[in-house]
Parts: C-alpha cells; sequence; structure tokens
C-alpha cells in the first residue's frame, strides 16, 4: 500500500469518530489493498455490531492480501491454501501463482483425526443423521452425496472446507 489509514485514536466506541475511523478503514481497504465490494463491510457492521461476520470475511481477505506481502498469514488461510493446493492436485490444475509463505508444521495424527470425526458424529442430534465415510486421509463422504468434504484439525476443533472458507464439523453437521 501506498498510505496508511487515517485513524483518530481518541475515539470512543459508537461515536461519529469511531465511525469515521471505520469507513477510512474500508475506503483504505477498497483503494489500496483492492479489497472487493463483495467482502466488504458496512461501517454500522462493525459499529454497532450488527453483522460481525462481514468484518471478519474482510479481515481475512486482507490477511491473504498481506501474506503476499510477506506477513505471516492466520492459520486459517493457511489451512485454505493447503486445501486449495489439494484441490489443485487432485483436479490436474497448475499451481498457483502466490502461494502463502508456511511457517513449518507439526504432522497431526491423523488416526486421531478419524476418532474425533467419529465421536462429532455420534454426537450429532440431527433428525435425520447420515453416516460419514473415511475416503482417505482428511476426506470424507457424507451420506449417499458424491460430494467430498475435507477436513482438518485446527487447534481443538474440527475443521470442514466450506465454500470459499471453514467451518467447525459440529456447526456443519
Amino acid at each position: 500500500p501506498t498510505t496508511g489509514v487515517a485513524c483518530n485514536l481518541t475515539a470512543q466506541p459508537g461515536t461519529f469518530q469511531a465511525r469515521d475511523n471505520v469507513s477510512n478503514f474500508i475506503q483504505w481497504c477498497r483503494k489500496e489493498m483492492d479489497i472487493k465490494d463483495v467482502l466488504m463491510f458496512e461501517t454500522e457492521d462493525l459499529v454497532l455490531r450488527k453483522n460481525e461476520k462481514n468484518f471478519v470475511l474482510c479481515l481475512l481477505e486482507l490477511a491473504r492480501h498481506a501474506a503476499r506481502f510477506g506477513m505471516r498469514a492466520p492459520t486459517l488461510v493457511q489451512m485454505e491454501e493447503e486445501i486449495e493446493e489439494e484441490l489443485r492436485q487432485e483436479l490436474d490444475l497448475p499451481p498457483a501463482d502466490t502461494p502463502l509463505p508456511r511457517p513449518p508444521r507439526k504432522p497431526r495424527d491423523l488416526h486421531n483425526l478419524d476418532q474425533m470425526v467419529q465421536h462429532l458424529v455420534s454426537r450429532c442430534t440431527c433428525p435425520v443423521q447420515f453416516p460419514m465415510i473415511k475416503i482417505s486421509e482428511g476426506k470424507y463422504r457424507v451420506g449417499d452425496s458424491d460430494t467430498l468434504i475435507f477436513v482438518r484439525i485446527l487447534r481443538e476443533h474440527v475443521m470442514v472446507r466450506v465454500g470459499g472458507g471453514c467451518d467447525t464439523l459440529v456447526a456443519y453437521l
């Protein structure tokens, strides 16, 4: 970015100054970081905490952009990149143009992942329960569907690749 974000550090929550700070941040994201409107949030979303999800999605996209400048990406963004790379390899697509730098990672006990998935499926209280069939490491099929879901452990949570992001397996079920 060529400029920074103008910010009033003495602004109190919910005041005009706070709204002005948020508005400045939104303009900076659009102009300097080229964040698309579909991933942006409105001033009211953050100031009045109406739609915090949009704010979080914007911050994740900002983290993806910042990683291209050498900043360390959050673990969730790194996991998304790993899953995207697996999908590219599975579909024989060319590698991504700008891979994120990855810190060294400890290998996970995939047997433990399978146990955690089975445990969470057994706790599901849905009226109609679907079996989760393990296809390979971190890949499962749910019910009669041919759709594969990709599962990883993020800290102590089992995460599922959903659309352009991730969600917990509990919420997915």
